[in-house]
């Protein structure tokens, strides 16, 4: 045989064992598995070597751990989690583990040959449940109620000057839903809801300006001034502001889009009115002869003589508020100067241990940390010698086996405990009756007469500085609406 014809027949030969080498593996990819294709060589998918495995067998092996990230949607300054495992998701790893099968060519198995590992990531396309995402939509109660009026104002209301607005917008709660849950199914972390979600209606120029009036005067209603009184502090409300700031002979309660520019609302306050303002706002921590007191029966009394209570500089804090009203400052806390001080600067400035003394129906109490630990009836001064005066005090001394003695009397006690000058409360030997109307014609010059047995557990147990309310509900008693 000449050596051409060699030659020819062993490049046949070649192209044929090559063709065979390439044919065998093209085929085996293809038509693997009763035709089900499989990966071809060098194939990793999520740690797991893929060679040769269909894609329901790399379904069985791949982990199914997979939870997508809970979606939040912020609707101005409230936001909303959908948890996905709350609403229901279902994850497919079929559809992407089908796109990389797809994209392989087995004809082209070759190309694989001397490439280095490289692993390919897959995360699974995630479908919610729409009953479950309706039930958690639903719960968010986002519905908003259209106005009934198409008509915007100010009115005065208990929280001060607010915007009635028959135009403002309303948020579209159907269209937020169709986007929040197309969100969660792209996956997107964060929805932002913008006013591009809510229905409007057009503003005259009337009302626009309306509406910056309004802001501005919020600016001047909505400012932070809080007093502490010890444990306990208040605060100026927007209400009161709102009042503040009218400066006409009576409130405006509404002010309409043509009003602006006539109403009387001015956002600088009258001195004088700041000033009775500040005033009856410190009276009920002003408790130095301005005492009100609601006795063991419910009843209310306002006592205005006495030496025990909180004495505020009025005049100081008259001058600090002033002040601050024309500062522009924004907030500020304030601690009231005291002239005098009482055991405590709240309200109750008694606290839970004191002395209560009912002239009508002549009985006292003395409670010890809120509970009554002596109650006794007594006998005060008798109406000859002018009674015994309403007053607020404390027990200032107490002093044993003690003798009183005054223009036409000398006499001993046992326990004397003082409350005011030479009043005092204390036993009285000289006497066997207490109680009801004695001390109308047989009482006392003013003291508070008191049984031996009650009067030794006063004396033992009270401490100086124990507030005392002496009151008549006849002389000090308050009506009320």
């Amino acid at each position: 045989m000449k050596k051409s014809q060699k030659l020819i027949i062993f490049i046949l030969s070649a192209i044929i064992m090559l063709g065979l080498m390439y044919l065998g593996p093209a085929y085996y990819y293809a038509h693997n598995y009763s035709d089900q294709k499989c990966f071809l060589f060098g194939t990793y998918i999520n740690g797991i070597y893929c060679t040769g495995l269909s894609v329901d067998e790399v379904l069985d092996l791949i982990s199914k751990d997979y939870r997508p990230k809970d979606t939040v949607m912020t609707i101005n300054d409230r936001s909303y989690i959908a948890d996905m495992s709350v609403i229901g998701y279902e994850t497919d790893y079929r559809t992407p583990l089908i796109q990389i099968l797809n994209d392989q060519n087995p004809y082209l198995w070759f190309k694989q040959l001397g490439k280095e590992k490289k692993e390919q990531i897959i995360v699974p396309i995630v479908t919610v449940n729409e009953e479950g995402f309706d039930s958690f939509f639903d719960s968010l109660d986002l519905k908003e109620e259209k106005p009934s009026l198409n008509d915007v104002y100010i009115e005065l209301t208990e929280n001060g000057y607010e915007l009635i607005d028959g135009k403002k917008p309303v948020l579209n709660v159907d269209k937020v839903k169709t986007y929040f849950l197309e969100s969660i199914k792209a996956g997107e972390d964060i929805v932002i809801i913008d006013d591009s979600y809510y229905d409007r209606q057009e503003y005259s120029v009337a009302e626009k300006k309306l509406i910056d009036y309004y802001n501005e005067l919020e600016l001047h209603q909505r400012r932070l001034v809080t007093y502490v009184f010890g444990k306990e502090s208040k605060r100026i409300s927007k209400r009161e502001w709102a009042e503040l700031m009218n400066t006409g002979s009576d409130l405006i309660t509404r002010i309409n889009p043509d009003m602006i520019g006539s109403e009387n609302i001015s956002y600088t306050i009258d001195e004088n009115k700041a000033i009775d303002f500040i005033d009856e706002f410190l009276d009920e921590y002003n408790t130095y002869n301005n005492r009100y007191f609601r006795g063991h029966n419910g009843a209310l009394v306002h006592v205005t003589k006495g030496n025990y209570g909180n004495k505020l500089d009025i005049k100081r804090e008259e001058n600090w508020f002033k002040e601050f009203v024309n500062s522009g400052l924004d907030y500020a806390t304030r601690t009231p100067v005291y002239i005098i001080e009482a055991k405590h600067r709240e309200k109750n400035d008694f606290g839970d241990t004191f002395i209560e003394v009912s002239l009508d129906e002549q009985y006292m109490w003395y409670y010890v940390d809120g509970e009554i630990y002596v109650e006794t009836p007594i006998t005060s001064g008798s109406y000859a010698h002018g009674g015994t005066d309403p007053r607020v005090v404390y027990v200032y001394t107490k002093i044993p086996n003690k003798w009183l003695t005054g223009p036409t009397w000398h006499s001993f006690v046992k326990y004397w405990v003082a409350i005011q000058g030479a009043i005092g409360i204390h036993d009285a030997s000289w006497r066997s009756v207490y109680g009801g109307d004695e001390y109308k014609y047989n009482g006392s010059h003013g003291c508070i007469n008191t049984p031996a047995e009650a009067m030794k557990k006063i004396y033992d147990k009270v401490e100086i500085g124990t507030p005392v309310i002496v009151y008549s509900i006849e002389k000090n008693g308050v009506e009320e609406k």
